[in-house]
Parts: C-alpha cells; structure tokens; sequence
C-alpha cells in the first residue's frame, strides 16, 4: 500500500521513498495473530494446574484463530480487494478438501490444511464456544520434573481422541495453526504483489 510521503517536518518531500507493495502486517488479520501469540504465551505460562484457566486461554487462542479468517473476508477484502481472488480459491481448496475427507478420517491420513482449518478452527471452535467439553484431555497430563514441584510449562497434554488428533501437546496445535495463517497470508500477499507487477 502507499504510505505518505512527508518528512518530520510534515513538508511534502518528493524524494521520499513510497512504498506500493501490499505487506502482510498492513492486513488486520495479521494483526490478529499478532494478538493470538501473545494469547499462546498466556496459555504457555499458566502457573499451575489451573484448568479453568487453561480452558480460558485455550478457548481466546481458538476464537482468535477464527477471527483472522473473518478479518480477512470482512475487513481486509473490503481495504484490498486485489486479495479476494486468490483467497477465494484457496478457499474453495480448503472447502473441497473438508468435503473429501470423512469426519472419521484418522490423523496419520489427514492432510495438515484440513487439521488445522477444519478440525481445530472449525470443529474444535465450536466445541467450546457452544458450551461444549475442550477436546484436549486432563487425563493425559504429563509432568517432567526432578523435584516434583513442576509449573505448567513442564506439563505434556494431548487431544483426548489420539486417532483424530495425534499424540501432538494440544498447545502446538495453536502454534502450528498461527504458522499455517502466517503462510497463508503471506502466499496471498506475493500472489497479489505479483498480480500487480504484471500490470
């Protein structure tokens, strides 16, 4: 996007360098994820077993993960619409990936766009902002610690179903989901980038 070109001194200043190419941080769903890391980091830094409070920041990571899908459909496609294109196709690939595999569909034969964008952002987003039970299961905790006063952060917790989800810590669910939005928004804005160049 194109910036103002003003010096310090709000003087017009022509020989100022004005930038035309979309980034990623000028699209409010990356500014999301922003806010959903620092969720994770809460989430990572529960001091104790404190299950309503890991229930709390599980559920603000999951609806943050949510939420950059509807930044990017209402509020960045309406700032830039040169994205629509190539979001909505890449869409139409999720959506047809959803279709094809079965709900029952084990994780090892599981794509990772479909784990992520329909399982855990979907499924498991509306597991808990319907007042349904987390997925994750407090009956796998785990706890590495010499001297038995362990913190969260030495704590091992899957998925409950482990034929759906893996044997994966349920916290590097969140992790991987906001690298996968990272990738996608950034395929999107070179994809964009090069439309433009072609012009």
């Amino acid at each position: 996007m194109i910036i103002g070109c003003r010096d310090k001194k709000g003087i017009h200043n022509s020989n100022m360098k004005i930038r035309s190419e979309l980034q990623t941080t000028d699209l409010k769903a990356s500014r999301n994820l922003d806010d959903c890391e620092r969720a994770l980091v809460l989430l990572e830094e529960v001091p104790r077993i404190d299950e309503q409070l890991f229930r709390i920041y599980w559920t603000v990571c999951l609806v943050f993960l949510r939420k950059t899908n509807e930044d990017l459909i209402h509020s960045d496609f309406v700032s830039f619409p040169q994205i629509k294109v190539h979001a909505s196709q890449r869409f139409k690939e999720l959506s047809d990936l959803v279709r094809k595999t079965p709900d029952e569909t084990p994780f090892e034969e599981c794509h990772i766009d479909y784990l992520i964008f329909e399982r855990l952002m979907h499924l498991e987003r509306n597991n808990v902002v319907h007042g349904e039970e987390p997925s994750y299961s407090l009956d796998t905790w785990t706890a590495f610690s010499d001297d038995g006063d362990f913190e969260f952060g030495d704590l091992y917790l899957t998925m409950s179903d482990i034929e759906k989800w893996g044997d994966w810590d349920c916290r590097d669910w969140i992790h991987e989901a906001i690298k996968w939005w990272r990738t996608e928004l950034q395929r999107l804005v070179d994809l964009t980038n090069a439309d433009t160049e072609a012009k």
